[in-house]
């Protein structure tokens, strides 16, 4: 479910141990000493409450006490003891839980006889993990104080998490029974019977807890029955859950658990805006609260709403400034709203809290490259480790902003070490033929490519590039038989259907496999200029001259800065005796033509042309439409 913090089950057993633990530090506050059962034993809650402590200079000297050293052993036990609980209550509250431990041990050497230490020392042993010693604790605890009802909690709350649900309920029950108005025990008993898919038995004890006037927290009776009805039913019993959980806001507004469970609800029942609205409204008249914002910001993510989203972020960001995560979705919503100087402030930010994090300095390396700053962004793109799944990606980056900046022997030996490391990646191969091909390197790449397509046998997109490779070197028999095979591995490989059909054209062989192959591409790409080049020569060199005339238009209107189809219209209007049309295609065509040993092949034709113009207007004889210069 999208909230899952919200909804994870708040009633199992293993969260009844948590809360029984946070209520012991309040217990114990209130007063600066606390009285056992002999009177005697001072536990003050940290070292700042200096209340009735007196410098030791000021003790009271032995002789003063008329030689009664029993009251003196006593003094001293006492302070000892406190001394060492002080201690203890200190590395608690720094997270030392095994120093903790060893001094709340010294605290009952001088005093074995106090519960609370003896619940003090539990709860570090159950931050340990160390259940059952803990358990032991709290037995301890409760045979100095049968009644002591933090220890009988705490301890229900442990057979809870070791699944010893009977011996659990045993408890709580004994608590109920010693104390009548206590409303934390029959919330841990309804969520030990929830817990055994009890449900009804569960529902009735949170619906007399939401009920009763003497309870000061309904909201979370209210809150707990709507949860244990959607666990018992989701479908049968989602109004009623959604009724639970209003009548719990309605107890107490800002009760967030309640509100979250509400809002998940609108969401597994398709009311996602009902969810936002709820959420907004929250936030607007009792947060803004962090909780509410993640699943908030979530869901204006989801909507596309990144303003809204990135709000609710900065209110996350603003409880935790640490939070990385977090910053991050702010760089990646800034970059989705192509802010991309605000990104990489963010980014940075991000990469300075969590430096070995591959995946922000990936990102890093891709916005700089937004922003053209091609330098720095291959220096983050050459940082991202080898291990990392941002690798493959980044190396091509690498590779292609080389090229950009048109040093290709850096291009090609970052691909060439990517494939030393990583050569089971086909897109490293494929681009380092596009590379090869750039720098016109043909026959290293036929040679690479050869290779690559042993290894991997049945990539098509390799197999064309070595097709394209071929026709490179002149080996064109090659290449029309690596095309058959892409065309086999990929049917739709729109590329090499083309290319085969061009093939096909060019030499007036297979002319109706041909057609037929470039009628396979139109309908994968029926507007692609290129492929309305193939079919229009196609059809010019069956013959359908007026065909041909349609088609190649429509590939120039599309594709007019392309030398190729240019000329093939010149020539289409050339063969139909339009010969001031053809020869303004064929100037357009030679100014095109970056080639210019093809471009000198096409101005050979405008002169051509003009010479059967003068001809004519001499009075000459005529050339025959079919004479056409190649």
């Amino acid at each position: 479910m999208p909230p899952g913090k919200a909804m994870d089950m708040v009633l199992v057993p293993r969260s009844v141990v948590l809360v029984a633990l946070v209520a012991i530090p309040f217990a114990m506050t209130g007063c600066a000493t606390v009285q056992t059962e002999k009177g005697a034993s001072l536990y003050r809650e940290s070292a700042t409450d200096v209340v009735n402590r007196a410098p030791a200079s000021m003790s009271i000297p032995p002789e003063t006490n008329g030689g009664d050293t029993k009251t003196i052993d006593e003094v001293t036990l006492r302070t000892t003891a406190d001394t060492h609980f002080t201690i203890a209550e200190s590395y608690s509250l720094e997270g030392d839980s095994v120093k903790a431990i060893e001094e709340y041990k010294l605290t009952l050497v001088y005093d074995p006889s106090s519960p609370r230490v003896r619940l003090r020392l539990a709860a570090e042993y159950v931050k340990q993990g160390l259940i059952s010693e803990a358990v032991e604790q709290c037995k301890a605890a409760l045979e100095i104080d049968s009644k002591h009802e933090d220890a009988r909690l705490l301890l229900g709350g442990l057979y809870s998490a070791l699944r010893m649900y009977d011996d659990s309920l045993k408890e709580y029950r004994t608590v109920i029974a010693n104390s009548p108005t206590n409303t934390e025990a029959p919330l841990f008993i309804g969520a030990i019977l929830a817990e055994q898919k009890k449900f009804g038995e569960a529902a009735l004890v949170f619906e007399k807890l939401a009920k009763d006037s003497d309870n000061a927290s309904p909201h979370v009776a209210w809150y707990y029955l709507g949860r244990v009805r959607l666990e018992e039913n989701k479908e049968k019993n989602a109004k009623f859950a959604e009724g639970a959980f209003k009548e719990s806001l309605v107890s107490k507004p800002s009760y967030v658990e309640a509100l979250l469970a509400l809002g998940n609800l609108y969401e597994t029942t398709k009311r996602k805006e009902k969810a936002i609205q709820l959420y907004q409204a929250f936030q607007d008249k009792s947060g803004p609260r962090a909780s509410v914002a993640e699943e908030l910001s979530r869901l204006y993510i989801e909507e596309k709403q990144y303003q809204k989203a990135y709000d609710q972020l900065a209110v996350i960001e603003a409880d935790d400034k640490t939070d990385v995560n977090v910053k991050a979705k702010m760089a990646f919503i800034l970059i989705e709203e192509s802010k991309y100087q605000e990104a990489i402030l963010r980014l940075e930010e991000v990469l300075a809290l969590e430096p070995s994090s591959d995946k922000i300095r990936f990102y890093l390396g891709a916005v700089y490259e937004e922003v053209k700053d091609y330098p720095t962004a291959i220096s983050h793109f050459k940082k991202v480790p080898l291990a990392s799944s941002y690798f493959k990606e980044s190396t091509v980056h690498t590779s292609y902003l080389y090229k950009l900046l048109g040093d290709y022997d850096k291009a090609i030996e970052s691909i060439e070490e990517g494939i030393k490391v990583l050569d089971d990646h086909p897109p490293f191969y494929a681009l380092l033929a596009s590379l090869l091909d750039d720098t016109k390197q043909f026959s290293k790449a036929v040679k690479m490519l050869n290779g690559a397509t042993e290894k991997f046998p049945e990539n098509a997109q390799l197999k064309f590039f070595l097709g394209s490779m071929q026709d490179r070197t002149g080996d064109k028999k090659a290449s029309v038989e690596s095309m058959k095979k892409v065309i086999e591995l990929d049917g739709e490989h729109v590329q090499a259907l083309n290319f085969l059909a061009y093939v096909y054209a060019d030499t007036g062989n297979n002319l109706d496999e041909a057609e037929k192959l470039v009628k396979r591409a139109m309908d994968l790409q029926p507007d692609d200029g290129y492929i309305l080049d193939t079919y229009g020569w196609v059809l010019f060199k069956r013959g359908r001259t007026n065909e041909a005339i349609r088609v190649l238009e429509a590939a120039y209107k599309i594709q007019p800065e392309e030398s190729i189809i240019a000329e093939h219209l010149g020539d289409a209007y050339y063969h139909e005796q339009m010969p001031e049309k053809a020869k303004r295609l064929y100037m357009k065509a030679a100014e095109l033509e970056p080639n210019v040993a093809t471009s000198d092949k096409i101005r050979a034709k405008i002169v051509s042309i003009d010479r059967q113009i003068q001809t004519l207007g001499t009075g000459g004889d005529r050339k025959p439409a079919s004479a056409r210069s190649k």
